[in-house]
């Protein structure tokens, strides 16, 4: 058994037309109906609507961008952007009660342009140790192991404003 990544993704959009400029964070993941919710709504054990697993924006198993992000299944103590934030106060409703339900931990958020401004250009040396006992040394080029996640938020970005796209992470085992 191992940790695996959720990846939620919302845009900032704002209420204009002369009411108010109020912003609010807005869910832009594919959402399903919840089989499970409909077949068996007196268990109250699942949402009504959910992010399926392969509907989400990333998903690899990738330890050491794990670590990267939020200092998760990090032995080694490579440098981290942050702890784990929680959720945001302002998170969008749907992924609220996505999160409720599900069996997640060490929750975090990071806004897409707090992700594209990190340093990627990092490298970090350990030491480590083979089978037989031989001591050595090994790296983690930032760069390499992030590359896919990296595209991904590439990739949503597009001709959006970095500031306001927020990923909400989570993890479970």
């Amino acid at each position: 058994m191992g940790t695996d990544i959720h990846c939620f993704v919302e845009q900032k959009m704002y209420r204009y037309a002369g009411l108010d400029d109020t912003e609010t964070w807005i869910s832009i993941d594919k959402w399903t109906r919840s089989r499970w919710a409909i077949l068996y709504p007196e268990r109250n054990e699942e949402a009504p609507w959910v992010v399926e697993r392969e509907d989400m924006i990333f998903k690899d198993r990738n330890y050491d961008l794990f670590a990267i992000l939020a200092n998760i299944r990090n032995p080694d103590q490579m440098p981290f952007i942050s702890e784990p934030r929680g959720l945001p106060d302002d998170v969008s409703p749907e992924i609220r009660l996505q999160m409720k339900y599900g069996e997640y931990h060490s929750t975090t958020w990071f806004t897409a342009k707090e992700i594209l401004e990190y340093d990627w250009n990092q490298v970090f040396e350990f030491e480590d140790e083979t089978m037989d006992g031989k001591v050595y040394m090994d790296t983690v080029n930032y760069m390499e192991c992030s590359r896919a996640f990296l595209d991904v938020v590439n990739r949503l970005v597009g001709r959006r404003e970095p500031s306001e796209l927020r990923l909400i992470i989570t993890f479970d085992c």
